[in-house]
C-alpha cells in the first residue's frame, strides 16, 4: 500500500504542476514517461507481471508524448491523449496476461480499464484508514473503525463539493454572496480573490488526481477476481453466411464494373466535388463491413464440413478483391477532387485511412488461407505504426506547401483555410507567400501604364499578400509575449518565433 499511495501523491502534484493552467508541450513526455514506468515498476514489485513483452508497448507512448514537445498540430493535440491512454490501458492488460490483443470482443476491457479503479473507491478508503492507524498505532474497535473509515470518505468527497458549490454561487449571484459576507466578510472576500481561487482550484485538481490515481494503482495491483468469461457463439448456419457472402459479392461485381467504366476509364461526366466527398465515406463504411463479414464468415467455418469451407474461402477473397478495387475507386475520388479544391487535413486523413485499409487487406488475405496470423495483433500493429508516421509526416506543414505550390502555379488558394487551421507547423511555408509581393510590383507598374485598371490577378493576389502579412504579424506578436518555460516548450513554436523575427521587417 505504501508503494500504491507514494504513487498517487507525486503523480497528482506533479500533474497539477505541469498541466496546470499551462499548454501541452514537454510537459506531457515529463508526466508520461515516468507514469508508464511507475506502473510497469509495481506491477513487478506486487508480482503482477505475467507478459514481460508487453512493458515494449511503452515506446510507442513515449513516441507519441515526445509529438506535444516537436509539433503543434491542434488535431494530434486531441487525438493523441485518447491514443495515449488506450495504449497505457492495454499495457497494464498484456502485463496482467489478459490477452486484450486476441480477440476484437476482448477489446471493451480496455475501456474497463478506465472505469474499473472508480469501482474501488471504497475499498481504497478503508484500507487507507486501516494503513494509517498501523503506521500512527491507533488501536480502535471495530466499530468505531467503520465510522471513522465512513467519517474520511464523507469529508473528503462533502469537503472539496462544498468549495466548489459555495465559490460558484458567490460568485454567480451578488445576493447569495452577500448573506456569506455579511458571516463570514473576510472569507468571501478572500474567496473572490483570483489567487486564492486558483490556490483553490490547484488544490482540487490534485485530490480528484490523487483519488483517481490511488484507485488505479489499486485496481492493477489487487487480487484478480474471477471474470465472467465470453462464451464463444459457434455458428453452425454455414448457409446463412454462403447466401450473404454470395449476395453481396454479386452487388460488388455490379458496383465495381460501373466504377471501372465511368471512373476508371473516364467515361461520362462526373460531378467530382460531390462524387469525391460523399463517395468515399460510404466506400470506407463498405470496406470496413467487409472485413467484417470476413471474419465472421471465417469463425462460422466447422472442421468436418471441409466442401463448406472451401465454398466460404473462395468467396472471401473474392471479396477482398473487390474490396480493394473499391478502395482503389475510393483513392481515385479523393485524388481529382484534392486537385481541383487544395488540400487540407481531412483529405490527408482521408489518404491515410485508405493506406491502412489496404495494408489490413493483406493479413486479412492470409488469414482466409489459413496462414498462421494472429490477425487482431497484425491490425494492431499496422494501425499504431501508421497512426505514428502520421505524426511525424508534419501535416500542417505539408498541408500549407503542397497549398502554395499550387498557388505559385495556379493563382488558386484557400488563404482562409491556411491562416484558421494550421498552426505554426506551417509558418515557414506560409511565409513563401511574401514572394509573390516581387511578383506583384511588376504587375502594378503594367497595370499604371495601362489606364489604371487592376486586373482581377492583381486584386486576388493583393488579398492574399494581406490576409497572410496579417497572420504572420498576429502569429509573431502572439508568440513574442507567450512564455514558455519546461512545462509547454515547443520546437514548432521556438522554430517558428526565429523565422518571424527574421521576416517582420516585411509584414
Amino acid at each position: 500500500m505504501t508503494n500504491i499511495l507514494i504513487g498517487a501523491v507525486v503523480f497528482s502534484i506533479w500533474f497539477v504542476t505541469l498541466f496546470f493552467e499551462k499548454s501541452i508541450g514537454l510537459s506531457m513526455l515529463l508526466y508520461v514517461l515516468p507514469l508508464a514506468s511507475y506502473i510497469i515498476y509495481i506491477l513487478r514489485k506486487n508480482k503482477k507481471e505475467q507478459n514481460s513483452n508487453a512493458k515494449f508497448l511503452i515506446i510507442p507512448i513515449i513516441i507519441l508524448a515526445s509529438t506535444y514537445f516537436i509539433y503543434n498540430n491542434s488535431f494530434f493535440k486531441v487525438t493523441n491523449i485518447l491514443v495515449i491512454l488506450i495504449l497505457i490501458a492495454i499495457m497494464i492488460l498484456e502485463i496482467l496476461n489478459r490477452n486484450v490483443l486476441v480477440d476484437f470482443i476482448s477489446l471493451k476491457k480496455v475501456f474497463y480499464v478506465f472505469f474499473k479503479p472508480l469501482y474501488y473507491l471504497d475499498e481504497v478508503f478503508d484500507k487507507l484508514t486501516k494503513y494509517f492507524k498501523e503506521k500512527l498505532k491507533i488501536n480502535t474497535s471495530n466499530v468505531n473503525k467503520g465510522k471513522t473509515s465512513q467519517i474520511i470518505k464523507a469529508m473528503c468527497v462533502t469537503i472539496p463539493l462544498i468549495l466548489i458549490i459555495l465559490v460558484l454561487l458567490s460568485t454567480a449571484d451578488d445576493a447569495f454572496g452577500n448573506i456569506f459576507v455579511n458571516i463570514f466578510e473576510g472569507i468571501i472576500s478572500f474567496f473572490k480573490e483570483f489567487m486564492f481561487k486558483s490556490l483553490i482550484e490547484r488544490i482540487l485538481s490534485t485530490i480528484g488526481v490523487f483519488v483517481y490515481l490511488i484507485c488505479l494503482f489499486y485496481s492493477i495491483c489487487s487480487k484478480n477476481e474471477k471474470e465472467n468469461g465470453i462464451k464463444k457463439i459457434e455458428i453452425k448456419d454455414n448457409f446463412t453466411i454462403k447466401m450473404i457472402l454470395a449476395c453481396l459479392n454479386i452487388i460488388y461485381l455490379v458496383f465495381c464494373t460501373i466504377q471501372i467504366k465511368s471512373l476508371f476509364l473516364q467515361s461520362g461526366d462526373i460531378n467530382y466535388a460531390s462524387y469525391a466527398r460523399k463517395g468515399f465515406f460510404q466506400l470506407m463504411a463498405v470496406s470496413i463491413i467487409n472485413l467484417v463479414t470476413i471474419l465472421v464468415a471465417k469463425k462460422s467455418e466447422s472442421i468436418e464440413d471441409k466442401k463448406s469451407n472451401k465454398y466460404i474461402n473462395s468467396m472471401s477473397l473474392i471479396m477482398v478483391i473487390f474490396t480493394f478495387i473499391i478502395l482503389i475507386s475510393a483513392t481515385i475520388r479523393m485524388y481529382n477532387y484534392e486537385s481541383a479544391y487544395g488540400y487540407t487535413l481531412l483529405r490527408l486523413l482521408v489518404y491515410c485511412t485508405l493506406f491502412t485499409e489496404g495494408i489490413l487487406l493483406i493479413p486479412t488475405s492470409m488469414f482466409i488461407l489459413d496462414k498462421k496470423v494472429k490477425l487482431v495483433q497484425t491490425y494492431f500493429c499496422i494501425v499504431l505504426l501508421v497512426y505514428i508516421g502520421m505524426n511525424f509526416a508534419n501535416f500542417d506543414n505539408l498541408i500549407a506547401k503542397r497549398n502554395i505550390d499550387r498557388y505559385f502555379e495556379t493563382g488558386k488558394i484557400d488563404i482562409d483555410y491556411l491562416v484558421q487551421s494550421t498552426g505554426t507547423d506551417a509558418v515557414e511555408q506560409i511565409a513563401r507567400i511574401l514572394e509573390e509581393s516581387l511578383d506583384m510590383s511588376e504587375e502594378t507598374n503594367y497595370v499604371y501604364k495601362n489606364g489604371n485598371r487592376r486586373s482581377q490577378r492583381y486584386e486576388k493576389n493583393f488579398s492574399v499578400l494581406e490576409e497572410t502579412k496579417d497572420y504572420l504579424k498576429d502569429t509573431y506578436t502572439d508568440l513574442k509575449y507567450e512564455k514558455m518555460d519546461y512545462r509547454d516548450f515547443n520546437l514548432s513554436k521556438y522554430f517558428a518565433k526565429k523565422e518571424l523575427k527574421k521576416l517582420k521587417n516585411e509584414f
